[in-house]
């Protein structure tokens, strides 16, 4: 059976909607738009990870929480439709908004935007939010103290989970070696078959 023509080059992973790179609305922001500049291009598979372990490990409905290196958002989405969890999404790259913008609105869910570095959080922005969430955003090696730093922030402003995915990268493994050693994290294996079959790590932190 072909797919009707309103979900064409959408997909749907976990109730959420989302644009596939082919879609029109896509193409027509790509054109008419900045383009991201760090890697913000697309939905990248480690957001998928942390939806599945808070499926499994959900946070409490109406939760503050942030997602850092969002991207298009998506996981931060995800979390405002499925635990109505207040979101504050942030990234470096003011480009990537838009094509947020456009999920939210698809998935009619608000989402609270902040432009900034992880160096440049503060406690004051951390305060109040219960979990901090990233994935795929510990690429490069002059990331992961910056990335650090901002954890520690969060945990010291009260923050009770943190969850960093990722596929498991040489930056990511020093972020994660840092992360045991300052604040007893866990390094999980992680497996899904949702979007498609995938494997990965967690780093995560409990207080």
């Amino acid at each position: 059976m072909s797919e009707p023509e309103v979900l064409k080059n959408i997909r749907i992973v976990h109730d959420v909607l989302i644009l596939k790179k082919s879609h029109k609305l896509v193409r027509r922001m790509q054109r008419a738009l900045a383009e991201p500049e760090i890697h913000g291009y697309q939905v990248w598979g480690s957001s998928f990870l942390i939806m599945d372990y808070l499926l499994q490990h959900p946070p409490r409905s109406g939760s503050k929480i942030m997602e850092i290196g969002c991207g298009w958002g998506i996981l931060g989405i995800f979390c405002a439709q499925h635990f109505k969890a207040k979101v504050t999404a942030v990234d470096a790259d003011e480009h990537v908004f838009p094509y947020l913008d456009a999920h939210a609105l698809l998935n009619d869910v608000s989402i609270k935007q902040r432009v900034a570095r992880y160096e440049e959080l503060t406690a004051a922005d951390m305060k109040g939010h219960k979990v901090l969430l990233g994935g795929d955003i510990c690429f490069w090696p002059k990331l992961v103290q910056p990335l650090f730093e901002a954890i520690e922030t969060a945990l010291a402003a009260g923050v009770k989970t943190v969850i960093i995915a990722d596929p498991g990268r040489p930056p990511f493994h020093k972020l994660a070696r840092k992360c045991e050693k300052a604040f007893g994290a866990e390094l999980l294996e992680w497996q899904v078959t949702t979007p498609k079959s995938m494997s990965g790590e967690l780093l995560v932190i409990q207080r």
